[in-house]
């Protein structure tokens, strides 16, 4: 659910993948931006500033760098057009033989397209708080890559689409995607009873790593869902919001206390659907370690949650996405 990573290719290949993307009409191409415009942005976007420097020197121009800078034009299209958003097929993770000019390449693209995305917030009228709240994800996700890989770079550009199409917002400590249910996503064989009809409207729940899971910031923020739906997108009608997250495996009960916020969390969703493994989610949610390079012999057992998890791997064991449903108030 966080905009799964693609397997990088070789440099020709992700050149020709990008630019294979059709042109699109009606999507005016993003503008070479000025000093000051580029400090705002990445204030926006909530890019330490540690990081800032290499990001800024491999930054694609038309003139110096013209096959970058028509691939960053593609996938700005490809962000604005009509149709469904980027997958990581369409976008794959850049080679590591570009260097810094790779992996920085898809902040790149954020920061040129941040000025059409914060047109359609405004023409929404959403607060300021909240548009803030809402793309300080950019920077959490190069927070997260330091942390997982050692150098600065980013490679959650399918998950960021949902921001700068205005899909997800940021209330409070939750974030909140308008989307469908559909019971062939889920794993079900069909809609819940008392819960979302096939088709209908819902909010799907996400949740930023960025501090703690209390019941009183989590009741603010599905308070204020359905009022900020209905005033900034209005025609739809959000009765229910779903989750898909490890965070809803049940079995987490067996490690943490009976107080713990994940387990009052859990207990706001009925269960639906299918549990399919989610061990490189958990490590890497928890531990900021990528897929596949975990070794859990070595990572910390700090707190419960740690030791719970690392506990269930040792012994073969695995851990699970959880799905669920709840009306909201």
């Amino acid at each position: 659910r966080r905009g799964r990573r693609a397997a990088p290719c070789g440099p020709d290949a992700w050149t020709a993948a990008l630019l294979a993307q059709p042109p699109r009409a009606g999507v005016p191409d993003p503008l070479p931006p000025d000093a000051g415009g580029l400090e705002h942005a990445l204030d926006m976007l909530a890019v330490p500033a540690a990081e800032r420097p290499e990001l800024l020197a491999t930054l694609p121009d038309p003139v110096r760098t013209p096959v970058r800078w028509e691939a960053l034009v593609r996938c700005h299209q490809t962000l604005f057009g009509a149709g469904r958003p980027p997958d990581a097929a369409d976008w794959p993770t850049a080679p590591a033989a570009l260097g810094a000019a790779g992996r920085w390449f898809y902040v790149h693209l954020f920061l040129l397209a941040l000025p059409r995305a914060l047109e359609e917030q405004h023409r929404r009228e959403v607060p300021d708080a909240v548009v803030r709240d809402t793309f300080a994800d950019v920077g959490a996700k190069v927070v997260s890559y330091r942390r997982g890989h050692g150098t600065g770079g980013f490679d959650r550009q399918t998950w960021i689409c949902r921001h700068f199409r205005g899909t997800l917002h940021r209330l409070g400590r939750l974030q909140f995607e308008r989307a469908v249910y559909d019971s062939a996503v889920w794993g079900a064989g069909g809609a819940p009873d008392g819960g979302p009809a096939e088709g209908e409207a819902v909010l799907d729940v996400h949740i930023p790593g960025d501090g703690p899971l209390s019941p009183a910031l989590c009741d603010a923020s599905f308070a204020a869902a359905r009022p900020f739906m209905a005033r900034h997108h209005p025609g739809g009608r959000y009765a229910f919001a779903a989750c898909h997250s490890w965070l809803l495996d049940r079995t987490l009960a067996d490690g943490l206390a009976p107080g713990a916020n994940i387990l009052a969390f859990q207990r706001r969703f009925t269960p639906h659907g299918d549990r399919p493994a989610a061990d490189d989610d958990v490590l890497e949610f928890v531990f900021g370690t990528p897929p596949g390079t975990a070794d859990p012999a070595v990572l910390p057992r700090a707190n419960s949650l740690q030791r719970t998890l690392l506990d269930r791997l040792d012994g073969g064991g695995h851990w699970h996405l959880g799905r669920g449903w709840t009306p909201l108030p």
